[in-house]
């Protein structure tokens, strides 16, 4: 009796595993679906909004929202053949400066940069705000490890993602805390400055797709 409970035991293990490992499939499908289908319809709803070189720079360090729901950023892009750097400043005086390096970086998008704490040439995110106008007061982050991606760079519009750990930026000492950092920005119709690159060679290079 005891031999036939043990592979009833089993057989019933075996039938929920098998049945939850199903449905755990079926669930993790159907959220990626969902994600990416919202994301995509997001990104046009807020581009959408966005007046020329506006940008949405949303922020999320330990999922609270850095930035202001309602700050709308003004950019500056500075393009080189090694170097794509761009600022972001919006209406509260918070700021926030990408860098995207390596050479050719324009020649495949989207692209994915990886982002290094002792080099902030091949990728980095600096970002800042006031938290007190009238002393002055404000507090800043760098971004130490993780990626940058180029989802999309045109003329028309500029579309980034960012997912890694930031730390506490000063001049005076390297970060010892971190904390988790994701971000999206949207930057519909950028002003951009170019350097050792024409604005043909930019723009009409080959891109991939995903």
């Amino acid at each position: 009796m005891l031999d036939i409970f043990e592979h009833f035991c089993f057989y019933l293990t075996y039938r929920f595993m098998k049945y939850f490992k199903i449905i755990f499939c079926l669930s993790v499908i159907a959220v990626n679906l969902l994600t990416s289908c919202t994301s995509s319809g997001d990104h046009d709803e807020i581009y959408n909004k966005l007046g020329e070189n506006e940008a949405k720079v949303i922020y999320k360090i330990d999922g609270k929202e850095f930035y202001p729901q309602e700050s709308i950023f003004k950019g500056e892009v500075n393009a080189s053949d090694k170097l794509l750097s761009i600022t972001f400043i919006d209406q509260f005086d918070g700021r926030s400066i990408i860098s995207f390096g390596g050479d050719d970086w324009y020649l495949a998008i989207p692209s994915k940069k990886e982002v290094f704490s002792n080099d902030q040439i091949n990728a980095g995110v600096k970002m800042g705000k006031l938290t007190d106008r009238e002393k002055m007061i404000g507090e800043a982050f760098i971004m130490t490890d993780g990626a940058v991606t180029l989802e999309a760079f045109s003329k028309e519009k500029i579309i980034m993602t960012i997912h890694g750990k930031v730390g506490k930026y000063s001049d005076f000492e390297q970060p010892t805390e971190f904390k988790k950092f994701d971000a999206t920005i949207i930057y519909k119709k950028p002003a951009f400055s170019l350097l050792n690159i024409t604005e043909e060679e930019l723009f009409s290079a080959i891109k991939s797709s995903k």
